[in-house]
């Protein structure tokens, strides 16, 4: 692990101690199973090849599930799967040497996009499900593979017009833990875990079902793209969130910005809580972004650290994109939203784009420039603590409690809070 990033993970486990932000620790209730199963001793699986592992998981869970579930031990070794769907009542225990990984080809031939699914074709909700480590304490490892197979998705932009990959994918599910893990990226597309809610047509008597009562605690990104990071949740209700870093990206976006969800006016953001989130070398910590869903609301969020990156938090003003083709749509809003103990340290090496090259000064902008023409983003300068981001002359169309607003090696002048406002001339030429 890189040292400076160690010793900011045992920083905020340090900090996690002396501070009591919230009565209970979270929203997952542990559940109870009889039966222990070997994924590699009891269902044959090779550890150490390079071959699809994903039958042989997916057979135990559904035998197991359907016996009223168990816990299935991945011991150490590199297991390759691809779309697994969880099941109710399924603990998935994945050793500290144990590195999994997506079998890429199965989605390149079958489609999905995650290396773990579930509820978003179920009948009825997914209850009691748990992926974490077998150690008490460790993380296993989730490595994702540099991705520049093209999808044709987004001719217009290439980064975006390449297959993307998910960790973890959550739909209709309730009482969720994922936690315990490292995951090492390749700036791939999408963040690692990402929060839904039901569309399809394909499962009409469930359409607006999300997940709920989850817990999501001690991860890690390593190389994550702009835009994306460890967790996006477009569609949630009563989930904790603790302990999540991301080098690069942001650590958590309640961004719900899906534009069939955004026309479907479906899904959002509601009874979130959130401590210790972190940022290095990224977007931001802490995104809020609600495009045009008036029902997020509810947000609780403590200890919100950014080490390099454009902001600790950015919230972003609602708005109406292209995409959203529904007449009447309105501006979206966060609602109800607590932020305590926002730490910004300036940096030089944050993820920029160049709508927010006009918050920096023409001093900083000369330090922005382009490292990989692959990328989305340029690097460059910290911009601020927190970013209210919108268009030039955009409304700022809703509000949140900012508390606790501390700023490191920024300029004297540096205002801890940006807005539209700020927005000056662009002076660099870099593209």
């Amino acid at each position: 692990m890189n040292n400076r990033l160690k010793n900011v993970s045992l920083a905020l486990l340090i900090s996690a101690t002396s501070l009591q932000v919230f009565a209970d620790n979270g929203y997952y209730k542990g559940f109870e199973t009889s039966i222990v199963k070997n994924l590699v001793t009891d269902y044959d699986v090779d550890n150490s090849d390079q071959k699809d592992d994903t039958q042989k998981l997916q057979s135990a869970i559904n035998e197991l599930s359907q016996m009223g579930g168990a816990e299935i031990i991945i011991p150490a070794g590199v297991y390759y799967f691809m779309n697994v769907e969880l099941k109710s009542n399924i603990k998935l225990l994945i050793d500290e040497s144990a590195s999994i990984r997506p079998y890429l080809q199965a989605m390149y031939d079958n489609g999905g996009d995650a290396i773990f699914n579930v509820g978003k074709h179920n009948d009825e909700v997914v209850k009691n499900v748990a992926v974490t480590s077998l150690q008490k304490d460790k993380r296993f490892i989730v490595q994702l593979p540099a991705i520049t197979k093209v999808s044709g998705a987004n001719p217009a932009k290439p980064f975006n017009n390449v297959y993307g990959i998910k960790v973890f994918h959550f739909f209709n599910i309730e009482n969720f833990l994922t936690s315990n893990m490292n995951i090492y990226d390749n700036n791939t597309k999408y963040s690692a875990m990402s929060l839904n809610v039901i569309l399809t047509d394909k499962n009409k008597a469930n359409r607006g079902k999300l997940p709920t009562s989850g817990d999501v605690k001690n991860i890690t990104i390593y190389n994550a793209a702009y835009g994306y990071g460890a967790v996006q949740a477009q569609a949630a209700n009563k989930v904790y969130f603790e302990n999540i870093e991301s080098e690069g990206g942001a650590a958590l976006r309640l961004e719900t910005g899906y534009a069939p969800m955004n026309n479907m006016q479906l899904g959002g953001v509601t009874n979130i809580k959130a401590k210790d989130i972190r940022c290095i070398n990224g977007s931001a910590a802490l995104t809020l972004s609600p495009h045009t869903i008036q029902t997020n609301e509810n947000i609780e969020a403590h200890n919100i650290s950014a080490d390099g990156c454009n902001f600790a938090v950015r919230i972003a003003t609602g708005f109406i994109s292209k995409k959203n083709t529904m007449e009447g749509l309105k501006l979206g809003v966060f609602k109800n939203v607590s932020i305590d103990g926002i730490d910004a340290t300036f940096g030089y090496h944050s993820q920029i784009l160049h709508k927010d090259f006009s918050l920096l000064s023409k001093d900083l902008q000369r330090y922005i420039f382009r490292t990989d023409n692959a990328l989305e983003a340029l690097e460059g300068p910290s911009i601020s603590a927190v970013g209210y981001v919108g268009g030039p002359g955009q409304p700022i169309n809703y509000e949140a409690s900012l508390t606790n607003i501390k700023m490191y090696g920024f300029k004297a002048d540096t205002k801890e809070i940006i807005t539209p406002a700020d927005r000056g001339k662009v002076y660099t030429t870099e593209e």
